[in-house]
């Protein structure tokens, strides 16, 4: 769990972590404690890297590592 708290921050982690913390903030400030719990989910996404549809990922691209990706295979069709 530390080496995902800690590693493979990039701009979509940032932007919803500062996302979060603005809508946790101005929420508090403005005792809107439904919408704290929303800025909160934010800034869990961006500590954990998880998005809404972490879940429903789709699986990484399986590569052969015999195959040439260069080679192209082409079928005809009349």
């Amino acid at each position: 769990m530390k080496d995902t708290i800690l590693t493979g921050w990039n701009f979509m982690r940032f932007l919803r972590l500062g996302i979060g913390l603005y809508v946790l903030i101005q929420s508090l400030l403005n005792a809107q404690y439904m919408l704290a719990f929303v800025g909160g989910l934010f800034i869990f996404q961006a500590v954990m890297n998880m998005g809404c549809a972490a879940c429903a990922a789709t699986p990484a691209a399986k590569v052969n590592p015999n195959s040439n990706p260069d080679e192209v295979s082409f079928e005809e069709i009349k």
